[in-house]
């Protein structure tokens, strides 16, 4: 047996940075830091707790796609092949970041510990649910919310446990930033629900009309919401975040309206991820 071609070689590309999910990551370490630097731009960031989050988001959305992969049907996107492609590496790097976080831990406030032994508890529930869901049942819609839910609980619901005061101009923008996530995954869903006919999701459960009623539903109670909180709170960090997530839910409902510059080669993730990067403007 020729043992060149059980050798594997990997050779970078730009693109990898993408399907290894490291935009995911940017954006949830950047919208970490802006909800972190609430309410007045200036408040302290816990260094170790960012350096942890980056590294279990991207533990979990590997380890995700790799379960993805142990369907019965073959890897569906270009982010899945190279996923499948790479497996042992991929399986390498969960084990690494892993091992990394949990090290890290012993850095975090003690408020900390029992929020984030909780969100490890609902990760695992979910992701054991998610992967014995059948994949043409139109219970394959509850991942979008239960996705959204983890990744703002993640990023932002775990500012609340640092030791700071939490006021309410945080919880307000905190449940906008999970319909920001859940508007973002509903759009993916949608773009896939195009793609790839034989996709269950939100969007064909929903169906074209009432995803396009939830998407500007969501962008017009974000502009009630942030105006609102424009209005009332005392602090212009607050006010000027508020703005910027008034912006993401705008550029999403400009991704569905122009599907043909955004559609082809999955660029519509690629842009949705980088709308999370947003937050940056403020810091």
């Amino acid at each position: 047996m020729n043992t060149e071609s059980n050798t594997m070689t990997y050779r970078f590309q730009p693109i990898h940075l993408h399907w290894l999910s490291l935009d995911v990551v940017a954006g949830a370490v950047v919208s970490h830091l802006a909800a972190s630097r609430l309410p007045t731009g200036r408040t302290p960031i816990n260094v170790w707790v960012t350096i942890i989050l980056g590294l279990v988001v991207l533990g979990i959305y590997s380890l995700d796609h790799l379960l993805d992969n142990h369907r019965s049907v073959p890897p569906r996107t270009q982010r899945h092949r190279f996923n499948r492609q790479y497996e042992p590496l991929i399986r390498q790097l969960i084990m690494g970041v892993f091992a990394l976080a949990g090290a890290l831990c012993w850095f975090i406030p003690a408020e900390l510990w029992k929020f984030g032994g909780g969100m490890v508890a609902f990760v695992a529930l979910y992701l054991w649910v998610v992967s014995r869901l059948p994949l043409k049942s139109h219970r394959q819609a509850l991942k979008e919310p239960l996705t959204a839910l983890i990744y703002a609980s993640g990023v932002w619901a775990s500012t609340w446990f640092l030791g700071q005061p939490v006021i309410w101009e945080s919880i307000v923008l905190g449940v906008l930033f999970y319909l920001l996530t859940l508007q973002s995954l509903l759009l993916f869903s949608h773009f896939e629900a195009i793609q790839y006919r034989e996709v269950y999701n939100l969007a064909r459960w929903l169906k074209r009309a009432s995803t396009m009623q939830v998407l500007q539903g969501i962008t017009f109670l974000t502009a009630l919401t942030c105006v609102t909180v424009c209005y009332l709170t005392d602090y212009r960090y607050v006010q000027r975040l508020a703005i910027i997530l008034l912006f993401m839910s705008l550029v999403h409902l400009w991704m569905w309206k122009n599907p043909e510059k955004i559609i082809s080669n999955e660029r519509f993730r690629i842009w949705g991820e980088l709308v999370f990067v947003m937050p940056w403007l403020v810091l």
